[in-house]
């Protein structure tokens, strides 16, 4: 019974240590978001919650209204610099920036990117380390 109760303990203790280091980065943004995987993608529309912060999360991304969101805000919110921009349609553009708060990174064009706002006309798809998919 003792062994029982020290595996326990250690799964706890696991599992605190990885919701310590990888809480949801857009919690302040939307309760609502996309997680990434190695596997691929949980599926839009998942809530924040424990089993997506300790099952492998690789990435993350939310939706904010445009009205909603300010990129200087942003910016101090996480640190972060903007690295480069890019206009990718008539309508859209995005911002990629390096926060050393967040591990995670991608290299992009030579850089270090691990932040990614996509304005969109009625939204703003904000990333970590990038937007992935449609916006």
């Amino acid at each position: 019974m003792r062994k029982l109760y020290i595996l326990f303990a250690g799964l706890l203790l696991a599992s605190a240590f990885m919701l310590a280091n990888n809480p949801p980065l857009f919690a302040a943004y939307s309760a609502v978001s996309e997680i990434y995987t190695k596997d691929g993608s949980l599926g839009g529309g998942a809530p924040y919650g424990a089993w997506e912060t300790v099952s492998g999360k690789r990435g993350e991304s939310c939706r904010v209204a445009r009205e909603n969101f300010s990129l200087a805000a942003c910016i101090k919110y996480f640190d972060a610099e903007i690295i480069f921009t890019e206009r990718t349609g008539e309508d859209l553009y995005s911002v990629y920036l390096y926060s050393p708060r967040i591990k995670r990174f991608k290299i992009v064009k030579g850089e270090k990117i691990n932040l990614h706002a996509a304005f969109a006309e009625d939204y703003v798809a904000l990333g970590s380390p990038l937007v992935y998919g449609s916006y």
